[in-house]
């Protein structure tokens, strides 16, 4: 009896060890597994930046319409709506600051707003301008201009407008203002456009995967469609306009140019833009970050692994084979595969 008593503590005592090291394994894995480019979950990632504090929230910027003013709407502000787009991928500490200070500053200068950070979740080269499209397809019903934001430029002056740009583009950190660049066609950084406008020159094209350029061809085709850039006037505050949080050493460019990028992307793209966008949407989230709300979207992106072959680094390109990647097939000729959002 002695004996088999023995036994089973000992049978006992294996179970446990053997539980532990697995919840411990898991544990390490899930760790080790969770970042911001693969979980479509932001509140499991950014939950630690979060402010529990929700009395604390600042009233949600809200846009009353004519005929449908919502309840709490502050019917002080403009009725137009600035729809704050932000192209996003493993930003996280950029982003816990961003979302709180351009909140409070919109509602300081009494800019109706709703913040959309795009997630880009696929593991093709950050496209900017494609997540402003896809940004840009999921805010027009609501806002009615957008702010294509970058996520590591905070306005410091308050005299900085945010207002709807009736006449044309506004490009709010404009050369001379910028922190970094100064070129005369850059258009970079923070442009307003209204909605019309933006559909006017269908949006943006989506062959700029890596970093840079697809401002200069925005430039582009604004230009083409007879839309002047318009620019702050008596800001003296020069380079000290804006707060640049990029860190060189830690967020390096993804600036190579592969297989025919550089002369593929020298011009205007006539073929892609707003209206050749597809991406699957794989979450939508409503964040509070210090109070402030913002719109948490995760996509994945479509790449022509034939047509722009640079969207993926060379190295990547046996990714292709990989049922993960987000490649679309080859339909019949004149057939066009139907969006997903």
């Amino acid at each position: 009896m002695a004996r088999k008593l023995s036994i089973l503590k000992c049978l006992i005592l294996c179970c446990i060890v053997y539980a532990l090291g697995v919840t411990f394994m898991m544990g390490f894995y899930s760790m080790s597994a969770v970042n911001i480019n693969s979980c479509p979950c932001p509140e499991t990632i950014i939950n630690q930046y979060v402010n529990s504090r929700s009395h604390l929230a600042d009233q949600s910027a809200t846009v009353p319409r004519a005929d449908n003013v919502s309840k709490g709407d502050n019917t002080s502000l403009d009725l137009h709506k600035l729809a704050v787009i932000v192209p996003f991928r493993d930003r996280i500490e950029e982003l816990v600051q961003f979302v709180p200070y351009v909140h409070s500053y919109f509602n300081k200068k009494k800019v109706r707003h709703k913040i959309y950070v795009i997630n880009q979740i696929d593991n093709f080269r950050f496209n900017r301008a494609y997540l402003i499209n896809v940004g840009f397809q999921l805010s027009h019903n609501e806002c009615d201009y957008i702010a294509m934001h970058d996520v590591d430029l905070l306005p410091l002056n308050v005299n900085l407008s945010y207002s709807y740009p009736d006449k044309g583009p506004f490009h709010v950190s404009a050369p001379g203002l910028h922190p970094v660049y100064n070129y005369p066609t850059f258009i970079g950084g923070i442009l307003l456009i209204n909605n019309k406008h933006f559909e006017m020159i269908n949006g943006m094209s989506n062959r700029y995967w890596g970093w840079g350029r697809e401002d200069d061809e925005l430039h582009v085709r604004l230009k083409k469609a007879g839309l002047k850039v318009s620019q702050p006037k008596n800001i003296t505050t020069g380079k000290q306009t804006f707060k640049h949080v990029h860190n060189t050493r830690n967020r390096p460019r993804d600036n190579k140019r592969y297989f025919e990028q550089s002369s593929k992307t020298n011009r205007m793209d006539r073929e892609t833009g707003l209206k050749t966008v597809k991406y699957d949407m794989i979450s939508a989230n409503s964040i509070v970050i210090d109070g402030a709300p913002a719109e948490f979207i995760s996509v994945k992106l479509y790449c022509d692994i034939q047509k722009t072959p640079w969207c993926l680094k060379p190295q990547d390109h046996h990714l292709v084979n990989n049922k993960t990647m987000v490649v679309p097939k080859p339909l019949p000729q004149g057939k066009e595969p139907p969006k997903k959002v």
